[in-house]
């Protein structure tokens, strides 16, 4: 048999949380109760339903409920009873199983939103909206199997598109059609069906003992929540807590940032010094990347190493033939574009091969090809 739900009803291994009404704070469905209430549930209970007739509302509160059922590792599932619209239907897309009645309906639209100010914070405006919209299109794309493109294209177009059980349930958007025990909802509009949905609570008792079973759970389970008096004094303790993940994550992404720019400064620094040592003959090229290692586990002592290391003098290519007897002195002497002036280039080819690729490169910065 069909449960009836309002509010928080505990079960046997089950609870349901019930999303009825509009989002936003101090409304029906707050996101800091909602969230405060998934905190405690989640430890005391094996399965969490989700219930939803819901309007929508503020956009950041259903984003706040949509993160927090997204990322509970609470079995969780959810059924849209009545109306899921705009970010109602969101939340109900937080990817966990869905469920609508025979008569439900889901609606999904462009994001809305206002803003004050100059030009710049209008624009602002309307690209964190085009930002939000792509993310919950990709969502969508992925329950369903659409292109993100495709579901801006056809979602997202400043329209309302309502989609009933079947069309959902077609489009994959949801996992099935739960039975009502053929309970007929005479409804010709989405208002009428959400009003429904809504009185059907008012024939329900209200379980206040319900909902101080769970402020003491709270007060009990979390140490900070153990001297609050009330529901309010609750919820404030939640916002207040939610704000410091917001404000410690920021701060946490501010200092990878500011670690980052330093440890590009200090390879920066290393590579200058490697380059140094390398300009100066101290080492050789083919060492760079040996001595780039040493320095970033001991930068001090490889330092000391490279300055104790002999600077070697700069030789010619042809200054070491000269020494070895490769070539006549006066070749050697030469340069290309003077062995050329001179006719001699032939002469030093034949004469010493290995000297006129040194020269050829000297010139050219190129090996030379036989």
């Amino acid at each position: 048999m069909q449960k009836k739900f309002f509010n928080i009803i505990p079960g046997e291994g089950e609870v349901a949380i019930l999303l009825y009404g509009d989002v936003g704070d101090g409304q029906r469905v707050d996101s800091g109760r909602v969230v405060a209430e998934l905190m405690a549930l989640q430890s005391q209970y094996s399965k969490i339903d989700v219930r939803i007739n819901s309007r929508g509302g503020d956009v950041f509160s259903g984003i706040a409920i949509y993160n927090a059922l997204r990322t509970s590792k609470a079995d969780i599932t959810v059924y849209i009873d009545g109306v899921a619209a705009s970010i109602a239907g969101i939340i109900a897309l937080c990817g966990k199983p869905l469920y609508m009645s025979p008569y439900a309906k889901l609606m999904l639209h462009s994001v809305s939103g206002g803003a004050w100010g100059n030009a710049s914070d209008l624009r602002s405006m309307a690209e964190q909206m085009e930002v939000l919209q792509g993310d919950l299109a990709a969502m969508i794309a992925g329950r369903c199997g659409m292109d993100k493109e495709e579901v801006l294209a056809k979602y997202f177009d400043e329209k309302d598109h309502w989609l009933n059980a079947n069309e959902a349930l077609e489009m994959k958007l949801i996992d099935g059609i739960y039975d009502m025990d053929g309970e007929q909802v005479e409804a010709k509009t989405a208002d009428d069906l959400y009003a429904y949905f809504n009185n059907r609570l008012q024939v329900q008792p209200q379980n206040n003992e319900n909902e101080m079973a769970l402020l003491e759970s709270l007060k009990s389970g979390i140490p900070s929540f153990a001297n609050l008096a009330d529901e309010n004094a609750v919820l404030a303790k939640v916002r207040e807590l939610e704000n410091k993940a917001a404000k410690a994550d920021a701060l946490a992404q501010a200092v990878e940032g500011y670690k980052k720019k330093l440890q590009d400064v200090e390879d920066k620094e290393i590579a200058a010094v490697v380059d140094k040592a390398v300009a100066e003959r101290r080492i050789t090229a083919e060492q760079k990347d040996s001595f780039m290692a040493l320095m970033k586990t001991d930068r001090e002592n490889t330092e000391k190493l490279l300055v104790s290391m002999k600077a070697q003098p700069f030789r010619r290519i042809v200054d070491v033939y000269r020494e070895n007897g490769g070539i006549p002195t006066a070749l050697a002497d030469m340069s290309w574009d003077e062995l050329d002036k001179a006719g001699k280039l032939s002469e030093l080819r034949n004469a010493d091969l290995t000297a006129f690729k040194a020269k050829y490169l000297e010139k050219f910065g190129l090996d030379y090809k036989e």
